[in-house]
């Protein structure tokens, strides 16, 4: 079984990693896990004229790192190798590329992420991808 578990950084998004190690015994197979953070591109013209674009990539990096760190942490103590990889661009879109360009079997996310109102809220990534996705998608609280 091949799980994405898009992470923004957030509590929320941390409830699909929980998941992952609660259900990894049930994959008779093994479960693979595929960490993401997608980084929203700096479309600012004035921006990309005082920065490179070697310094942007080395921001997405650090910030996408920085997400994924508390999660990558929770996998490593349960034992569960992961991948990880830090995307550029619209989210729901760079998501589901990244799903299917790896031939992910399941995209494991929170509802709701950073930006929501406590949690109430479906988020507008998630809802965005249930209707999108070919591949089955599992939102969790």
């Amino acid at each position: 079984m091949k799980m994405l578990i898009p992470v923004d950084g957030s509590n929320a998004a941390l409830g699909a990693v929980d998941h992952a190690v609660r259900t990894a015994g049930l994959y008779a197979g093994g479960l693979e896990v595929h960490l993401l953070n997608v980084q929203l591109p700096v479309l600012s013209g004035n921006v990309k004229t005082f920065i490179s674009q070697e310094k942007l990539d080395e921001y997405y990096h650090d910030e996408g790192m920085n997400a994924l760190k508390p999660a990558k942490a929770r996998l490593d103590v349960a034992g569960i190798p992961c991948h990880v990889h830090i995307g550029v661009g619209n989210i729901a879109e760079t998501i589901l590329h990244y799903a299917r360009a790896n031939q992910c079997d399941l995209i494991c996310m929170a509802r709701s992420g950073l930006g929501t109102l406590s949690g109430i809220l479906l988020g507008s990534v998630a809802a965005r991808l249930v209707h999108l996705s070919e591949i089955p998608v599992l939102l969790v609280r």
